[in-house]
């Protein structure tokens, strides 16, 4: 229950710093009725997690919103099943545990996501899928309904990784392997049963990994962005998955990893001209010029 009541605290003062009035680490203590020392920590965990926090002459402590374009809380996906794996741990019928799981609903990266994960079922389900992910193990698919043959059926299934949504989970079907790689729709799955059977195919198969604009692509290109702050608040907002690779502070950040080349991407540096600049790759910014004629067109 500790955890629960952090959780509910850090919802709590992210309200009161995105406030019209700025509020005092005396303030914010007295408020959520914790020690002025707890405040500071989690006023550093919250610029751990993405968000600017900004203080007065008078040490007031603020989140600044520019109107219409409001820095929103999100959570990415991985986070999203840790938190409802905790949860779960207490009863369902907890008023506390039903608010806590409809804000993470509103505030995951995308809605998909926190829909999937707050729906009992499908949570259940993924839940099994990523353990036998993390296991290597094969499990059983009860019940799928094929589109196909419009029909239900069992499947032994190596799950290997999930689409960027949550909505599917790709694998191997075993009775088509080795050459048969799936996407399963996980609305569409009955039940997953967890076998005692070590997964026999899914080493052998290669899944391109998801990059950190959410995209899943053939080439994966080394990229180097200089960021302002304006720019970096975005793309942490939006993309949460980036922050793990930009270093940097105040007003001078550097995004350096793989990614795609992809529409998402594209539409990022796009919309931050004067805020994005290119380091590498050039043909990054050739590509970007003809993105741009396209858009033109």
């Amino acid at each position: 229950m500790i955890e629960q009541r952090k959780i509910l605290r850090i919802f709590k003062l992210i309200s009161l710093l995105k406030g019209i009035k700025k509020r005092s680490p005396i303030e914010i203590s007295k408020i959520l009725n914790i020690s002025k020392r707890t405040v500071y920590r989690y006023l550093n965990l919250l610029e751990d997690l993405g968000f600017m926090i900004d203080v007065d002459l008078n040490n007031n402590y603020f989140i600044h919103t520019d109107v219409g374009n409001e820095f929103e809380f999100t959570f990415n996906s991985e986070e999203s099943i840790l938190i409802r794996e905790s949860l779960n741990t207490i009863s369902i019928n907890n008023n506390l545990t039903q608010n806590i799981l409809k804000k993470l609903y509103m505030m995951s990266e995308q809605g998909q996501i926190g829909k999937n994960i707050l729906n009992a079922d499908n949570g259940l389900k993924i839940e099994k899928l990523s353990n036998s992910i993390k296991n290597n193990l094969q499990v059983k698919l009860v019940n799928y309904s094929s589109l196909n043959s419009n029909s239900n059926s069992n499947r032994i299934f190596e799950p290997i990784a999930f689409t960027s949504n949550y909505t599917g989970v790709i694998g191997i079907d075993v009775n088509n392997a080795p050459s048969d790689t799936r996407i399963f729709n996980i609305n569409r799955i009955g039940n997953v049963e967890i076998l005692d059977r070590l997964q026999k195919f899914s080493s052998n198969v290669t899944v391109n990994p998801i990059d950190s604009f959410g995209y899943k692509g053939n080439v994966l290109y080394d990229i180097e962005l200089t960021l302002n702050r304006k720019a970096y608040s975005y793309l942490i907002q939006f993309y949460p998955e980036t922050k793990s690779i930009i270093k940097g502070k105040k007003d001078s950040y550097k995004f350096s990893g793989k990614v795609y080349f992809s529409e998402n991407l594209f539409r990022f540096l796009f919309s931050f001209p004067d805020a994005v600049k290119i380091n590498s790759p050039k043909i990054l910014k050739d590509e970007l010029l003809n993105f741009k004629s396209l858009l033109n067109k």
